[in-house]
């Protein structure tokens, strides 16, 4: 086995039957070579920057990504996804506009009614136009705990004595505004006392006949100052 050094520029190997020239600073050089699996870089790598639009796996160079996607991205005269406050004119999808909230689109809102679905509203609602009814009206029968009928929980009441009893009435409507309702009263015994505040035909309370039913109707339109009533008496039970 020889030792020593030897000096050439080029070595010349067999590649398969063919000789292969590999300079000897190629080799040297590719001792810090990267390899072909997993590289790591260092420094600063470059590579080919792609084409606009190219969707491939091809690296993509830092000139490819800005030109892509600007950076800083201007929101600049952006609205912000939560309470954004519009100005100008806006559209919505599909060529709706926001004036159409409320009338062809239905906004969101979890508590806001929607037409097509059976609705529940535990807030006084006041409609100036007018109300057209197409279908049933109904009305929960309230049953009265004591004597005192509270015109702020309905329009029909029930109540059955069987002893001299007082009606008290409470919460009307404001003056201006009609407030009636009616008292079925299944009448086993006993009186019935009226508040002074109403007032009856001729000024005279009806008649009553033990164990039958009464339908009693009342309106008010001054606050509950004055009460008209009327009596349709003696209903069979």
């Amino acid at each position: 086995m020889a030792y020593g050094k030897l000096k050439v520029d080029t070595i010349t190997y067999d590649n398969s039957g063919s000789d292969t020239d590999v300079a000897v600073s190629a080799l040297a050089a590719a001792a810090n070579a990267a390899p072909i699996n997993s590289p790591t870089f260092t420094g600063i790598p470059a590579a080919p920057t792609a084409g606009s639009g190219t969707n491939t796996t091809q690296i993509a160079t830092t000139a490819f990504v800005t030109a892509a996607i600007p950076s800083p991205v201007d929101i600049s005269g952006k609205a912000n996804i939560a309470s954004p406050t519009f100005t100008g004119t806006v559209t919505i999808p599909a060529g709706a506009s926001i004036a159409d909230i409320g009338t062809t689109i239905q906004p969101f809102d979890a508590d806001t009614a929607k037409r097509d679905t059976t609705n529940t509203y535990t807030q006084l609602q006041t409609l100036n136009a007018g109300l057209a009814v197409d279908g049933p009206y109904k009305q929960t029968a309230e049953a009265v705990g004591a004597l005192a009928i509270d015109l702020a929980t309905g329009n029909y009441f029930t109540k059955t004595i069987s002893g001299n009893s007082t009606f008290t009435f409470s919460n009307p409507p404001a003056s201006g505004t009609v407030g009636s309702f009616t008292l079925e009263l299944t009448h086993s015994s006993g009186t019935v006392t009226w508040p002074a505040s109403v007032k009856w035909p001729a000024d005279t309370a009806p008649t009553l006949t033990a164990g039958k039913t009464h339908l009693f109707i009342f309106v008010t339109d001054d606050g509950g100052t004055r009460y008209r009533g009327a009596a349709l008496a003696d209903y069979v039970n």
